[in-house]
């Protein structure tokens, strides 16, 4: 594990659940910009009853996106003074700009609109996307938002709101939507190994809480819908895309993805075995529910 200790501090990251400091690499990667030393140094939560291991989680998360040939942000475990965190580098454009998600949205009436509080389920999918085709760059990043909402459903991301994207904004007029970032409050991280003993030895159990997944969708601050509904919703209403990211998740490389666990020096073993278990029962289920079957 790398000792990040000598690195400068530069200041605290934007507000967020978790601590977060900024850094700069002592030395700029060859042929990089002086931007490119920047990094976020991200601290796993302390919680009073359990335990987090979201450091870990949001650099198995980044994995397993890239095995889907996605846009994600770089993690790496590092420890500080002693401390474990997650080691992101910083994919803000060095003399550009940026715009979360949810700063984009709230300029829409919609965002703040009463009936948003009423709508359930689809109906409630249906409205967040109306807003957000609203966009006038949104052809230019639907298939990656769809994307991210197909990883997020196989991961089961838990805060994956509005704030958690962003578009980025070059010097040259250039612009595009970020790599997925923010992905620790997903695959269990809040499950100790006797949480992860029950889920291996109970079928019945860990498929309850497979079929019970909830997300934000990119869309929703404090509201959540189910994955099942908002893969049907994505289905119908972007084919193309869809069907894009569904193959990316039918060919998964299970693979390589367990050669990279079984070679994690940070985990468990009950932590592997459930790794392991969670991605192919999430691409199941994922694979079910797009072609509309209810059961397996």
């Amino acid at each position: 594990m790398r000792d990040v200790s000598s690195w400068g501090f530069y200041g605290y990251g934007v507000d967020s659940t978790l601590e977060k400091i900024e850094l700069l690499a002592p030395e700029r990667t060859p042929n990089e910009s002086e931007g490119h030393r920047r990094y976020i140094l991200k601290y796993p939560r302390i919680f009073e009853i359990g335990i987090s291991w979201e450091d870990i989680t949001e650099l198995i998360a980044s994995q397993v996106g890239k095995l889907l040939k996605l846009k994600m942000m770089d993690v790496e475990i590092v420890q500080r003074e002693g401390r474990r965190g997650a080691l992101l580098k910083n994919f803000v454009p060095y003399r550009g700009q940026f715009l979360e998600g949810g700063s984009i949205l709230s300029d829409f009436e919609d965002y703040e609109s009463p009936i948003l509080s009423e709508l359930k389920g689809e109906d409630l999918i249906n409205f967040g996307l109306d807003m957000i085709e609203k966009l006038p760059f949104w052809k230019d990043i639907k298939k990656e938002f769809i994307a991210m909402n197909f990883f997020d459903i196989l991961i089961g991301n838990q805060d994956r709101h509005p704030f958690n994207w962003m578009m980025l904004y070059y010097e040259d007029g250039k612009k595009s939507f970020s790599p997925i970032y923010d992905n620790g409050a997903s695959l269990g991280f809040r499950f100790d190994d006797e949480k992860l003993k029950m889920y291996l030895s109970n079928e019945i159990q860990l498929h309850k809480y497979i079929r019970n997944t909830k997300v934000k969708a990119g869309l929703f601050e404090y509201k959540q819908v189910k994955a099942k509904d908002l893969i049907k919703v994505l289905k119908n209403r972007y084919i193309e895309e869809s069907s894009i990211i569904i193959s990316h998740i039918e060919a998964f490389d299970f693979y390589k993805y367990e050669g990279y666990i079984d070679r994690s020096l940070f985990l468990t073993e009950r932590q592997k075995e459930w790794l392991k278990l969670i991605i192919s029962i999430r691409q199941e289920y994922i694979l079910k529910w797009y072609k509309g079957e209810e059961k397996i």
